[in-house]
């Protein structure tokens, strides 16, 4: 990160107030309808404010009807940060407001010190290296006149085309809460089908699932698609790898590296940390059917995947990338090539955390709609337990979800 002192990249902070009610907020269980108009003040791709300015943060507080509550919405670009350094943002802001509401003394703050030096992780890596797998190498090396183009291109022009692009997609978002009893129950089973000495996450039966009902999902809107009409008979033949059936699915993992190199503790480095591992399963075993038994391999092949990124990984990733700076745009247009979903556990942030002085935040939840074929998992608020997963999806793919009788018998879906 620099810093130019003589032109300083102020945060958007914005404050409203909303005619919505806090107890009508609870009623309808958090859910977007239910709030206020304008609360997010940016979507899900960096772009330009009206001034031309790409704004590194964005706040917005909204204070509800008779003080009943606020909201408070808090972007920052994933060009800073990740969700490490956002949540360690947010939670040091509540941190000094409650140290000031307190009247304690400025100077008797207890110093908290983020780095954004990538040398800090750079230094923790070792000489040796490890060979990354096939799928990973091709979504990071994967190059063309698009990936080319979109590097080339500015970040303003870049976010304004990749913001107008989703918007044409009819992307839609919806959100799950899974109890850690039904959770509990689903990895028992799972389990069973498995040897003894291979032991399943939370994180392993959610992303296995989650691999599951997407790619059975998209089957069936490619199925669908192909033989619709003329038009899409004609879309299938031009672009095939959107209407073709796949005979493999991928599965984007993102991991932090922060616990993998050696030293390095995991709030420290506040910049982005992040790497994506790929996870390739046939399309027949995905889609043949949902079942405790056909869970048990995938789940097994993820957390396969999850302990096998090492420091090693980790550096020829990092040197990889660095043998070409435009692949950096290759995993933004994989997707237009592969059946892929990305999922991101963020179970482990610091979510409910953040006490400003008026204790912790009720709900946490993301924007209405990111990106197709994205998920997220959360912890759920401390009151409540378990996991909120976070799906965005095309209206077409997220239909056919919705109509999964075994995805639907897991979770409650909240909205």
């Amino acid at each position: 990160v620099v810093v130019d002192p003589d032109n300083l990249n102020i945060p958007e902070f914005l404050e409203s107030q909303s005619s919505v009610h806090f107890r009508d907020l609870r009623a309808a269980k958090f859910s977007w309808d239910a709030l206020p108009s304008g609360v997010a003040t940016v979507g899900a791709i960096t772009t330009a404010d009206a001034a031309g300015i790409i704004k590194l943060a964005n706040v917005h507080i909204v204070r509800l009807q008779d003080n009943s509550g606020i909201i408070v919405f808090i972007n920052m670009s994933h060009y800073l940060v990740d969700g490490v350094g956002l949540f360690g943002f947010v939670n040091r802001w509540a941190e000094v407001c409650r140290w000031k509401r307190r009247g304690s003394a400025a100077n008797d703050l207890p110093a908290c010190h983020y780095i954004f030096e990538r040398s800090s992780l750079l230094d923790k890596m070792p000489e040796d290296r490890k060979a990354l797998n096939d799928p990973t190498l091709e979504l990071i090396t994967t190059t063309g006149p698009l990936v080319r183009w979109l590097a080339w291109v500015s970040p303003k022009t870049r976010g304004m085309l990749l913001s107008k692009a989703f918007s044409f997609m009819s992307v839609v978002g919806h959100t799950f809460h899974f109890s850690t009893s039904r959770l509990a129950s689903l990895r028992a089973s799972v389990q069973g089908y498995l040897p003894s000495d291979v032991r399943l996450s939370d994180n392993d039966i959610l992303t296995a699932l989650l691999s599951m009902v997407i790619a059975q999902s998209q089957a069936e809107c490619k199925r669908d698609s192909a033989s619709a009409s003329y038009l899409s008979s004609l879309a299938s033949y031009l672009f095939p790898s959107m209407y073709a059936p796949d005979s493999s699915f991928v599965t984007q993992i993102v991991i932090d590296t922060r616990p993998r190199l050696n030293g390095q503790s995991a709030p420290a480095y506040a910049g982005n940390a992040i790497l994506t591992h790929c996870l390739v399963n046939s399309m027949e075993s995905l889609t043949s059917g949902i079942t405790e038994q056909a869970l048990a391999p995938i789940a097994k092949s993820v957390r396969q995947l999850v302990n096998g990124v090492d420091s090693q990984i980790i550096g020829q990733y990092v040197d990889t990338l660095h043998k070409d700076l435009l692949r950096f745009m290759c995993p933004a247009t994989y997707a237009f090539t592969k059946t892929t979903m990305l999922v991101s556990n963020q179970s482990r942030f610091p979510i409910y955390q953040a006490d400003f002085g008026d204790g912790i935040p009720t709900w946490v939840s993301s924007v209405r709609a990111l990106f197709p074929n994205f998920s997220s998992i959360k912890p759920a608020p401390p009151s409540t337990g378990g996991y909120v997963v976070y799906i965005s999806m095309t209206e077409q793919n997220m239909a056919k979800l919705l109509q999964n009788r075994f995805w639907m018998s897991t979770n409650d879906m909240l909205y």
